[in-house]
């Protein structure tokens, strides 16, 4: 007589699987909407600034969410630090450096960039991003908080939830300053000797890893609870995100000022990220093929992300003269971006030693 079928129970955070992969089409809808705003020289494109609000200010929760689930995921640690940095930089630094490589020979394989740029686009490569790879800053930012994760770990694993609400409520309070910032540039202890003010250590995308931790392990909501709180944090945090944007656009003289609200350690920006992480989580499989493709094509998502912006070059111009209006561009625009690097990478994941390729 055959076994009964063995039934079928959903992984407790198959929800992160869905929810980077959200982050990373929000990067890509981000990064399509840069055609319509900005100008040469970091100049302010402003006729089609409208859409690129509307869209945009909804897209900044990307980066803080790709770190919440890095933070929900490898804290507290469970392994020792050697073992930590070994697989983690293994499937973060060498596809980086493979990458990395490839934006500064790429183009000058075109013809776009002469060599002197190329060579200097190779040998910066140790100290920050090359002109055609600005999108290569996430990954230094992710790769100084793997370095720090060893250290910040034990802490967090004896840390009672007090506390962790302690570091949160400081971290909370930086989140304003870039809005203070535009009346007092210089804040707690600040001046053209030290830029380290008084908030600094608690400040930055160290917040949203403990934030991500936090969730995990101190939060019990009902999923309605998690649809309602999460929706109006979302409401309120894009509200804000929106209308500060559409105050600074006629008047921005450059592009930081335009981008204010914008910045992900900020307020707004962290409303929406925890909003969409909290409405992200009632989220349940009810079978495993679906569980298993979509956990396939997340593990895919870094090396999408290393390799969108090759393929969103050569798209642009085709889909832009195709289309024409910002409105309809940028989201076809992010949708065939992702769907040809998706393919792109999928088809590369098939190679030998493929993890040092797409991660």
């Amino acid at each position: 007589m055959p076994a009964p079928p063995v039934a079928f129970k959903p992984s407790p955070t198959g929800y992160l699987n869905l929810l980077r992969i959200f982050a990373c089409f929000m990067v890509l809808m981000v990064h399509s909407g840069e055609f319509f705003y900005i100008g040469a020289g970091g100049s302010i494109i402003r006729e089609h600034a409208r859409w690129v609000n509307n869209y945009g200010s909804f897209m900044r929760a990307c980066v803080p969410l790709f770190v919440m689930i890095s933070g929900y995921l490898l804290l507290p640690m469970h392994e020792g630090a050697s073992v930590f940095y070994k697989k983690r930089f293994t499937r973060l630094l060498i596809p980086f450096l493979v990458w990395s490589v490839l934006y500064a020979l790429i183009p000058y394989l075109l013809g776009t960039n002469t060599q002197q740029q190329m060579w200097k686009n190779l040998y910066t490569i140790p100290i920050n991003f090359s002109e055609n790879a600005g999108h290569l800053w996430f990954v230094y930012m992710l790769i100084g908080l793997y370095l720090f994760i060893p250290i910040f770990s034990p802490w967090v694993q004896g840390a009672s939830k007090r506390f962790k609400q302690f570091f949160l409520l400081l971290w909370i309070i930086t989140l304003f300053f870039p809005y203070i910032k535009t009346v007092y540039p210089e804040v707690l202890g600040e001046a053209f000797w030290n830029k380290y003010h008084s908030g600094y250590y608690f400040s930055g995308y160290i917040g949203y890893l403990l934030l991500g931790n936090y969730l995990k392990e101190n939060v019990r909501l009902s999923n309605s609870g998690r649809l309602l709180i999460g929706a109006l944090l979302v409401i309120v945090g894009y509200a804000i995100t929106n209308r500060v944007f559409a105050h600074q656009l006629p008047i921005a003289k450059n592009l930081p000022e335009l981008e204010l609200s914008w910045v992900f350690p900020t307020i707004n920006v962290a409303m929406m990220a925890t909003g969409l992480f909290l409405m992200f989580s009632v989220i349940k499989f009810s079978n495993g093929v679906a569980e298993g493709f979509f956990a396939r094509m997340s593990g895919l998502t870094y090396g999408m992300y290393l390799a969108h912006i090759l393929v969103l070059n050569q798209l642009y111009p085709l889909i832009n003269k195709w289309l024409l209006d910002a409105i309809v561009v940028i989201p076809v625009l992010a949708v065939s971006t992702f769907i040809v690097t998706y393919l792109l990478i999928r088809a590369l994941s098939y190679l030998p030693y493929n993890k040092y390729i797409v991660g």
